[in-house]
């Protein structure tokens, strides 16, 4: 297993411009598909409000391994609880096993999860390398949680959604 990175918190916006992710716009004369052309808005049903809410998608298409040296990324350790409820952005039915299309947990080595603001497209990566514990759906979605997290304790207003992809993982 690798030595872990020390856990830092992002250095703010004195560090220059956070990376800007990509909004989907969909292209009519092509045929629908979940990478190539996906749609350019997806409903996450939030069960606290009892609504569904729709947000733009912004991509991120920088690789984990480019990702990893950003100098807004947070490096998380485990113990964090997330300040807001973001359970509606987790997934269900087969939760990141079944997105990542993997077969077991022990081949996951680092996992970052990013966060987009709505407005600017602004992006909030947090990463967090494998311990002893290994990985599971809770400790993913804490991941995610504190980008979310992240994104709204600086854009304020603005609406923070997973980018897309939301998280990524690096095998060892």
């Amino acid at each position: 297993m690798p030595a872990p990175r020390p856990a830092n918190v992002p250095q703010g916006r004195s560090a220059g411009a956070r990376t800007t992710g990509a909004w989907v716009v969909p292209q009519r004369e092509q045929v629908v598909h979940p990478v190539n052309n996906p749609p350019h808005q997806v409903v996450y049903h939030n069960a606290r409000t009892g609504k569904d809410e729709r947000h733009p998608v912004i991509v991120e298409h920088r690789p984990g391994h480019v990702i990893d040296r950003d100098r807004h990324i947070r490096i998380l350790r485990r113990g964090y609880h997330p300040v807001r409820v973001w359970d509606h952005y987790h997934p269900v039915l087969g939760g990141w096993w079944r997105l990542w299309g993997i077969t077991a947990w022990d081949a996951v080595g680092t996992v970052t999860c990013e966060a987009a603001n709505e407005v600017t497209g602004e992006l909030y990566p947090v990463s967090e390398d494998r311990d002893a514990n290994g990985w599971d759906d809770p400790t993913i979605n804490t991941i995610l949680d504190q980008a979310l997290d992240d994104c709204a304790q600086e854009a304020g207003d603005a609406q923070c959604v997973p980018a897309t992809p939301a998280c990524t993982f690096q095998s060892y």
